[in-house]
């Protein structure tokens, strides 16, 4: 193992303390002193601390002081230098208020360190309690005598306790011999002394003697006889047995213990009956054959017996027996019933009664009831027709004849049946109590006061039942007669607190019964149990809050009123108080589409309860924002169905809403219409005159539907016809000319923006064109304004008409080819589509729907 080195603080720890020993057989450097160590508690203490310079190791020019420490606390006391080198100090401590303290004298030198010189332990308490109530027990089987006592206050400091004995006579005044003490183990109160330490039948002083730093006090003497102080062991029950033909008596056989060593003793029999806390006690039981009677006993009643016993003339009760069970025989009942009825008519031929009763008293009963019958005869059987109900309870509900105002009530155990108790069934006509009122005297009972009637009652009926949410039978209602004289009664027959009770009064005349006055009552109250639950019924700015009433068995008392809180996103807390009737609650004001937080609580004079929090959203929109939304989209599904249909059938959409009216400028009529048209100059004598247009649709028909379409037109037509039209040059024709001159070219087609008058054309057969005949034109009313570009038209594209040979045209074409090319022509024209050449059978297909 390796060497450890020891520390210089160490070494010069060990260097000073051995420094102020002094060498043997040297006198002391230092002495402390106290008044006295242990002291009362809560008294102070002198204390003087004695130090010789020259027997310490300290310089001789070196100034000392001196201090004191007590416990953990450093204290300044006086402080005085003598010549011959002794330094004094003296101090007073306290109030102590702790058992132990430890109290140090130090000195302090010049460099500020204290040194310890000497050291006390101060320990602080009571003076000892007198022992109490010293009792001495024998123990009849080992004959050792046990004493025990009460200790009394803890003195706070170490005691010696022990008990003593004397031999003594003339009562005890004379002790003689002292017997050995006995002390308790520590922490005990009592003692034991053997057998061999004591004298039977002699006079015996014993005391407790007890004793601490600060006295020593003496219980009270006991003087007795230790054979006086025996303690029997409880005796043995062996039999109970009625006595036959006697009237409530039994016969009672025990055993004593300890009987031969004590064979005078004296015991006690206690017993009750099955249910019954009260214990009935029979004295002075005692017989020399251990066995005795006893009368008084109910008939037909379950008992529970005990009995102890004492050593005579003096000793102490032994314990009570083991309990033995036993029933007296039972007895036909007698004595009457206590019966109360209500009456309620229910059909013109019957009426429906309901009956109650008190159970019958033990010494009326005689034993156990089986039933009780209520019938129509005085004398019932369990088969009679007449039993109107058979019942082991202390109710039943029946229906009588109308008109009945007497029935019978009778109880019956197994021997037999108890005198008919006749109830007379009143009418309910009499006048209520003015008023009624109920003053909760405790949790279990109350007072119900009221006024007496104007008609002065024989008595009263007092009738109380405990109200629950399922209802209450009628075995739950309990109820007392009351005389005619008292204004007030205490109820406290099954009463609990918190829970609600219907009271109900009948005050009784001579003939009739008086209506009932009600009141409800509880005899404590506090906060409800529970709360009830929100059911919202949530829209776009409102909430509606629904909820059950809370049930009886939970409200705990009266409900004042209900309080709602709510809250809600960036919204503080709201309230409102309701009263107990309402529930319901309409919350308004409330912002769409936000969550909210809501909680209802319930108030009694007892307290308040929350209820649970409940959450809820109100809706982005109601159900009338929700149809106009409905609607809206539905108009634009419709709309967009409607669009894209027209957009799938566009053209004839446009043909419906903006037909196509062909320009027959840009038609391939031209094709086939002659270069230079035709002017004809009527006859003057003929009254329809037409002026040579330019046309842009074209009918064909037979010449012999020629007819003046100017007839019969309004002057304002006419003029609109016969006015002056703007063409050039060469869209102006001379009548005579059949046909265009070889030298001649294609005469201009200018679009106007002006109106352009549509025309018939009354020419021969297209069949017959051998050489093209003089053509007819004919204005039109029509308005449709041609195209307005100013840009010749037709195409040169469009038109081939234009674009025509005229050298092969002069020479005389194929007559057959232009008929084919027209034939073209015609299909391409729209205007032409639906019209019918007759007389041409080569031109019937160009007739197209």
């Amino acid at each position: 193992m390796a060497a450890t080195t020891t520390p210089w603080s160490v070494l010069l720890g060990y260097s000073i303390f051995f420094l102020l020993l002094p060498e043997a057989g040297a006198l002391p450097c230092s002495h402390l002193t106290v008044d006295s160590p242990v002291v009362l508690l809560g008294a102070t203490v002198n204390a003087s601390c004695t130090v010789w310079r020259n027997r310490c190791p300290f310089p001789k020019d070196e100034k000392i002081q001196m201090l004191w420490k007590l416990d953990e606390e450093f204290l300044k006391g006086s402080h005085d230098s003598f010549s011959n080198g002794v330094e004094v100090s003296n101090i007073t401590i306290g109030p102590l208020n702790e058992t132990k303290s430890s109290l140090s004298c130090f000195v302090q030198k010049r460099d500020g360190s204290p040194q310890r010189m000497n050291l006390i332990q101060i320990q602080a308490g009571y003076p000892p309690s007198p022992p109490q109530n010293l009792t001495c027990v024998m123990n009849a089987s080992s004959m050792n005598l046990t004493c025990q006592w009460d200790a009394g206050r803890d003195s706070l400091l170490p005691v010696s306790t022990v008990l003593r004995g004397f031999w003594a006579r003339r009562e005890c005044k004379e002790p003689l011999e002292p017997i050995p003490g006995c002390s308790p183990a520590a922490g005990q109160s009592s003692c034991t002394i053997a057998r061999q330490h004591l004298r039977l039948y002699q006079k015996m002083l014993f005391l407790v003697s007890t004793e601490n730093a600060l006295g020593a006090v003496e219980s009270a003497r006991l003087c007795a006889d230790p054979a006086d102080l025996v303690l029997l062991e409880p005796p043995s029950l062996l039999a109970v047995q009625p006595i036959p033909g006697e009237s409530g008596c039994a016969q009672v056989a025990w055993q004593a213990a300890s009987g031969e060593a004590f064979p005078r003793q004296l015991c006690e029999l206690r017993y009750r009956e099955e249910g019954d806390p009260q214990w009935v006690l029979v004295r002075n039981v005692s017989s020399p054959v251990w066995q005795a009677q006893h009368c008084g006993l109910l008939f037909g009643t379950p008992y529970h017996l005990q009995m102890r016993c004492r050593k005579l003339p003096a000793g102490y009760w032994s314990g009570w027996s083991a309990a033995k069970s036993f029933t007296t025989p039972e007895k036909v009942p007698s004595g009457k019933l206590d019966a109360w009825w209500k009456v309620m008519p229910r059909q013109a031929e019957e009426t429906e009664v309901q009956l109650l009763w008190k159970p019958m008293k033990p010494h009326e009963a005689h034993g156990k009831i089986l039933g009780y019958w209520a019938t129509l005869s005085t004398r019932p059987r369990k088969e009679d027709p007449s039993v109107l109900c058979n019942t082991t309870e202390t109710w039943c509900t029946f229906s009588v004849p109308a008109g009945t105002q007497r029935i019978y009530l009778t109880a019956y155990n197994s021997k037999g049946s108890s005198k008919p108790t006749e109830v007379h069934l009143l009418e309910t006509k009499g006048p209520p109590v003015p008023r009624m009122r109920a003053i909760p005297r405790d949790a279990h009972s109350t007072w119900v006061c009221w006024d007496s009637p104007g008609t002065a009652a024989w008595s009263y009926i007092l009738e109380w039942r405990r109200v629950t949410s399922g209802g209450a039978s009628d075995g739950d209602i309990g109820w007392t007669r009351l005389q005619d004289s008292v204004t007030r009664a205490l109820i406290q027959e099954g009463i609990e607190p918190f829970q609600l009770y219907n009271v109900s009064l009948y005050p009784l005349y001579g003939d009739r019964v008086g209506a009932p006055q009600h009141i409800e009552v509880y005899t404590w109250q506090k906060a409800p149990s529970d709360t009830p639950k929100l059911r919202p019924v949530v829209s776009k700015t409102t909430a509606e809050l629904q909820w059950e009433p809370i049930p009886v068995e939970k409200r705990n008392g009266f409900i004042t009123n209900y309080t709602i809180f709510w809250t809600g996103t960036h919204e503080g807390t709201r309230s409102a108080v309701l009263n107990s009737s309402v529930n319901t609650f309409t919350i308004t004001d409330l912002w769409p589409s936000r969550m909210y937080i809501v909680h209802i609580m319930a108030s009694t004079v007892g307290g308040s309860t929350n209820g649970s929090i409940l959450t809820f959203h109100t809706k982005a929109m109601d159900d009338t924002d929700i149809l106009f939304v409905y609607t809206l989209i539905g108009l634009l599904l419709a709309m967009i169905t409607v669009l894209v249909i027209c957009f799938q059938k566009s053209k004839r959409m446009k043909t419906q809403f903006w037909p196509s009216v062909p320009d027959p400028a840009n038609s391939s009529l031209g094709r086939w219409a002659p270069a230079v048209l035709q002017e004809e100059t009527l006859p003057a004598t003929k009254p329809c005159e037409l002026s040579p247009v330019i046309v842009s649709a074209i009918l064909v028909l037979e010449k012999d539907e020629k007819k003046c379409l100017s007839c019969g037109k309004s002057e304002s037509t006419k003029d609109l016809e016969d006015g002056p039209t703007n063409f050039s040059d060469s869209n102006v024709h001379n009548p005579d000319d059949a046909s265009p001159t070889g030298g001649s070219t294609p005469a201009s087609y200018i679009n106007s923006p002006e109106s352009i008058q549509y025309a018939k054309v009354l020419v021969d057969s297209y069949r017959s064109q051998q050489e093209i005949a003089s053509a007819f034109y004919m204005r039109s009313n029509s308005t449709q304004p041609l195209l307005g570009d100013m840009t010749p038209s037709p195409k040169p594209y469009e038109n081939l008409w234009f674009h025509s040979n005229q050298t092969d045209r002069e020479k005389g074409c194929n007559f057959q080819e232009d008929a084919l090319f027209l034939d073209r022509a015609l299909l391409d024209f729209p205007l032409l589509q639906g019209l019918k050449i007759d007389g041409n059978e080569d031109l019937s297909n160009f007739r197209r729907l």
